[in-house]
């Protein structure tokens, strides 16, 4: 049986004829809607768990974001294989992750705000980076990528995970086992952390009492891995610590997450460190997505693949 490739996902012609070399190639919107029960192969943004259930002959789903915590995983079956496209937005997030962190220690929007109201007083003080001792919370591609950067603002970099990539520069090192002795006095951290059944709720209060008192916590993983709930009250509880975040616990709604973005120690985007704001970062995703697609269509190994198991 031929393959049959359905994107929900619009695709650039140069792309799809690089899947049409192998298989019937589908996209969302053109001409009504496909056979799903033919649809060997799913290219994916969102997709609904009625349209997996409809794709009988589903065999490979390949993500076209990093994260596949979104999937309806009830609704795909075992014999599956599923694959993310992780690393393929990490220099973008990695990047976006260190203005964050730049702009909490340097204290930049307060100060914008006074300028532009005509308000040159000099108060408080800036945070240095150099010789701090910096958490990173994942060492996939983003993490590693903020690793680099770190070191290149010569600190201590800590880093936390499932394994040690090959390669990966810092100068300490902590399994899943000991996250507390990563956070343990550390004057920043970044989450970079896929959310799955392991990671979701591991930034409690008392995981962030470990960190200093005047820290700066950067989250460009996903939001459910910070118990919300202790965050408020951590950030609360002292006012010198600064929460920079990128990813939220209500996109869909904003402003059920004002307990948070309200307070006066934080420092806020509306996620868009990855693809959301950048076009050149979009098209880079989708082209590494369809070069996988075409790897699994070619007989070979996908990249990426992951384990059902983390997410059911």
């Amino acid at each position: 049986m031929k393959q049959v490739v359905y994107s929900t996902v619009k695709l650039k012609p140069e792309l799809r004829r690089m899947i049409e070399d192998y298989a019937e190639v589908y996209e969302v919107g053109e001409g009504g809607a496909p056979d799903l029960s033919r649809v060997t192969v799913l290219l994916c943004g969102p997709v609904t768990g009625q349209d997996l259930d409809a794709m009988k002959n589903l065999r490979f789903i390949q993500c076209v974001y990093a994260g596949v915590d979104s999937l309806p995983w009830s609704h795909i079956r075992e014999d599956v294989t599923v694959a993310s496209n992780v690393g393929s937005n990490a220099d973008a997030v990695a990047e976006h992750a260190f203005a964050l962190l730049l702009a909490a220690a340097k204290r930049i929007t307060f100060f914008d705000q006074r300028v532009r109201g005509g308000n040159f007083e000099v108060v408080g003080e800036s945070k240095m980076l150099h010789g701090r001792r910096i958490c990173i919370l994942g060492l996939g591609a983003i993490g590693t990528r903020v690793a680099e950067i770190a070191k290149a603002f010569k600190m201590h970099v800590v880093g936390y995970g499932r394994s040690l990539r090959s390669g990966a520069v810092v100068d300490e090192f902590y399994p899943p086992e000991r996250i507390d002795e990563a956070l343990k006095g550390c004057d920043y951290a970044v989450i970079a952390l896929p959310l799955t059944k392991h990671t979701r709720g591991l930034i409690t209060y008392e995981r962030l009492c470990l960190m200093k008192r005047d820290g700066i916590l950067v989250n460009v993983g996903r939001a459910p891995i910070v118990v919300k709930e202790d965050l408020v009250r951590f950030l609360k509880e002292n006012p010198s610590f600064i929460f920079a975040n990128d990813v939220w616990w209500n996109i869909r709604s904003p402003s059920e997450d004002s307990d948070v973005y309200s307070l006066p120690n934080t420092l806020s985007t509306p996620w868009v460190a990855g693809a959301a704001s950048s076009r050149e970062t979009y098209e880079e995703m989708l082209r590494q997505a369809v070069e996988n697609v075409v790897r699994y269509l070619k007989g070979e190994k996908p990249l990426n693949i992951v384990r059902h198991e983390d997410y059911r």
